[in-house]
């Protein structure tokens, strides 16, 4: 029993000193988004992902990733997006380790109303259970 509370008391440590994930929503919560090294990711990837959570299916024309109004990512296109399902604007094997970054994620987006804009501040969140590559 004690070396299963270390070794568990060990990975949380590891864990919680791996880079955060970053999630964020949108003021009016139509627009969701984390950043995230998952599991079955090969080792040091990380995708940048978007989720919509409104009714109709939208287009994403762009999508941008700043740190402090700096561009780190500018994506363009044309992606319809269902409701609900992620919609991966980002892969790398850059990591946003720095947690008094001040990262934003701007999307703009098409619907039967034309043409709207919507920013996403994104948080740290401290990871519990890391698995290790």
């Amino acid at each position: 029993m004690l070396t299963v509370v270390v070794v568990l008391l060990i990975w949380v440590g590891y864990s919680v000193n791996q880079p955060p994930k970053w999630v964020g929503a949108s003021a009016d919560s139509q627009w969701k988004s984390d950043f995230i090294s998952e599991f079955n990711s090969p080792k040091g990837f990380w995708n940048g992902r978007i989720y919509w959570n409104g009714d109709d299916d939208v287009t994403i024309v762009r999508a941008r990733l700043t740190n402090d109004g700096v561009i780190i990512h500018d994506w363009t296109g044309k992606e319809v997006i269902d409701s609900r399902k992620p919609f991966n604007y980002l892969t790398t094997t850059e990591v946003f380790d720095d947690k008094e970054g001040n990262y934003m994620v701007t999307i703009n987006w098409e619907d039967a109303d034309g043409e709207q804009e919507d920013s996403i501040v994104m948080t740290p969140k401290k990871r519990y259970f890391v698995i290790p590559n």
